[in-house]
């Protein structure tokens, strides 16, 4: 038996506003279409599904267990059409979202995109790390700018590399002395301020900036977790202490006599990378990033 999947909707809708004519309202129909819908489908189960014997909007036991089931048949119909709109492996909009400091290389990808595919629209916002491969598989968005770290455990998701960052170790103009070599005492006295990731291999970034500066027997009074390579700015303008940062990110040149980047520490370099779901992505940022 052939069932109408507008009915279905009617019937949720009826329930979710506790009426006909709310429900009616919802759909820009009449009160009528709305009861004669639900009528329809009463018939074609066989079940009652709305009590109309009392003064009171009532849902019958079958009615509540149907909702339940048209509930999720919905969601699936509306998830299968959002990728049925995707068939021809093209994309209208692409919503790119980037760890907090990584606007350099969101900015790039965003204008290699837009070069090459003149009607994509961009939309761009920020991610915290430790939401951002669940919010990437749920569908929040559809590319992630990270690195490739963040890879390591995650199971079938896909990514291409988009460029290098080049880590250093900035430091406050008070901890150098007048040659610029460091004045260890001084530094010890200091925090170090990192990005507050979880680490997803042994080698991460973070932890091989911990080994560096041990070998150079730099040592420093705590470690001090933030969110992004600005606010470490910030601490080690304000605080002095150490912070790692990218070398592509700019430096505000107000500061330039403020800060300077830790002399004679080799730089580290990492990937970055657009991670995505959506295998049709591939073919786009291919053409982006190979023409450029």
């Amino acid at each position: 038996m052939k069932y109408n999947l507008l009915s279905f909707k009617y019937f949720v809708d009826v329930v979710e506003t506790q009426g006909f004519t709310p429900a009616a309202k919802r759909n820009f129909v009449s009160q009528t279409a709305i009861s004669n819908s639900i009528k329809n489908l009463e018939k074609q189960l066989n079940v009652k599904l709305i009590d109309r014997s009392t003064s009171h909007f009532k849902v019958t036991f079958a009615g509540e267990k149907l909702y339940h089931y048209v509930i999720q048949i919905l969601n699936n119909y509306y998830e299968f059409n959002a990728q049925v709109s995707q068939l021809d492996n093209s994309y209208h909009t692409l919503r790119i979202h980037y760890l907090r400091g990584f606007n350099y290389w969101a900015i790039n990808l965003a204008k290699l995109l837009k070069a090459h595919h003149t009607s994509l629209a961009l939309q761009l916002d920020t991610e915290n790390f430790s939401e951002s491969i669940t919010k990437l598989d749920q569908g929040d968005y559809d590319i992630l700018v990270s690195f490739s770290t963040a890879l390591s455990k995650i199971k079938n998701i896909h990514s291409q590399k988009i460029g290098t960052a080049n880590f250093s170790i900035l430091v406050n103009q008070n901890c150098l002395n007048e040659l610029g070599e460091v004045k260890k005492e001084e530094t010890k006295k200091q925090p170090l301020f990192l990005q507050k990731w979880t680490a997803t291999e042994d080698n991460d970034v973070q932890t091989k900036i911990l080994q560096i500066l041990a070998k150079m027997k730099i040592d420093y009074s705590d470690i001090i977790y933030l969110n992004s390579f600005d606010g470490a700015l910030s601490n080690v303008l304000l605080n002095q202490g150490m912070a790692i940062y990218p070398k592509e990110l700019a430096i505000p040149g107000i500061n330039d006599q403020n800060i300077r980047y830790l002399p004679n520490l080799p730089l580290l370099q990492y990937d970055v990378v657009a991670i995505y779901k959506d295998p049709a992505i591939t073919r786009i940022l291919s053409q982006s990033i190979t023409a450029k």
